[in-house]
């Protein structure tokens, strides 16, 4: 590694506070609606003008913005990323990071106790903190367009039942509902992430919402609901710890039908757990914030094959734009 990349690395946290700042204080949706000086930025926004044109100068830097003779106008990449009213829309995660960056000082801390820097609660104890969370989840979700690929490569022949396992907005589960306009979906999950969902959905999905049930479920302390055909959990396993996960590959087990199929979308890593990257950088949000960690295909499929599942199988997402990949298995 040479300098330069090294201390790109080391300094990305500049970078990121600079997007999230100029996100939060709406930046993205002014320009949007045309083009402005540094002085016009400040006086809508009540910024500091000398600052707000430094600011807008970084967002240049990054290739977010655009400007010519002072004048500044959004870039083609951020219209698609930054405001909020495209389908593409990355500012729930980027402002859910923002949030979040307070737990990052804390790092230290954690790793020297084993103890996350904020309770593991999923998010579930603060309604503003609970709406945060299932927002940034929905956003990177359509922004990248993993919903769309699971619901176009995810094999569900024969399944007229599908459970989005911690679905949270249920973003996937819509994905899915639309291409197979027979099948019935549900979101298992907690109360506070349902009555968020809820909302989401009426919002925007209601082409599918006749066939989607909202079920509280806790997989940790309760039976889960079923049967159904297929079980899907994204990002689900890397939150919990070992014991938890194998108790929950039981109990998918026990919810589905005979030839029933589970899959799991997850960072899914080496045997080292050092690759892919973005799993193992990932690994210390989760650190900070959860009793999980990411885990290998030969941990998930040793908690698949206890609880009795069989034809084990993993595919990995198309890289870019995805880092994660697909562990399916189905109940003999």
């Amino acid at each position: 590694m040479e300098f330069a990349e090294l201390a790109a690395i080391a300094g990305g946290h500049a970078e990121a506070r600079a997007i999230q700042t100029a996100l939060k204080l709406g930046f993205f949706e002014l320009l949007s609606d045309g083009p402005r000086d540094a002085q016009a930025i400040a006086g809508a926004l009540r910024t500091d003008p000398r600052a707000t044109m430094l600011l807008a100068n970084a967002m240049v830097a990054l290739r977010l913005f655009e400007s010519e003779q002072g004048t500044y106008r959004i870039a083609r990449s951020a219209a698609r990323f930054l405001v909020k009213s495209s389908p593409e829309y990355l500012g729930g995660l980027i402002l859910f990071d923002e949030d979040i960056f307070q737990h990052w000082v804390r790092l230290e801390d954690s790793i020297r106790s084993g103890r996350p820097a904020r309770s593991p609660d999923m998010f579930q104890s603060d309604p503003a903190d609970t709406e945060r969370f299932i927002r940034a989840m929905d956003s990177l979700t359509r922004a990248r367009g993993d919903a769309t690929w699971v619901a176009e490569h995810l094999d569900l022949d024969g399944v007229a039942t599908i459970a989005d396992l911690g679905g949270g907005p249920g973003t996937y589960l819509a994905a899915i509902l639309r291409r197979r306009t027979t099948m019935r979906g549900a979101v298992w999950d907690l109360p506070a992430t349902l009555k968020v969902a809820r909302g989401m959905l009426e919002e925007r999905e209601r082409d599918v919402m006749d066939r989607i049930e909202l079920v509280e479920a806790d997989y940790l302390r309760a039976r889960l609901p079923g049967p159904v055909d297929a079980i899907f959990m994204s990002n689900i396993v890397h939150g919990e710890n070992e014991a938890d996960n194998e108790r929950l590959m039981s109990a998918c087990f026990a919810a589905m039908r005979s030839g029933g199929l589970v899959a799991i979308k997850d960072h899914v890593m080496n045997r080292d757990l050092t690759a892919p990257r973005a799993g193992a950088i990932f690994a210390l949000y989760l650190v900070l914030t959860t009793r999980g960690r990411d885990y290998s295909f030969e941990e998930i499929a040793g908690w698949l094959t206890a609880a009795g599942f069989v034809d084990i199988k993993i595919q990995a997402l198309p890289s870019p734009p995805f880092t994660s990949s697909l562990v399916t298995a189905r109940k003999p």
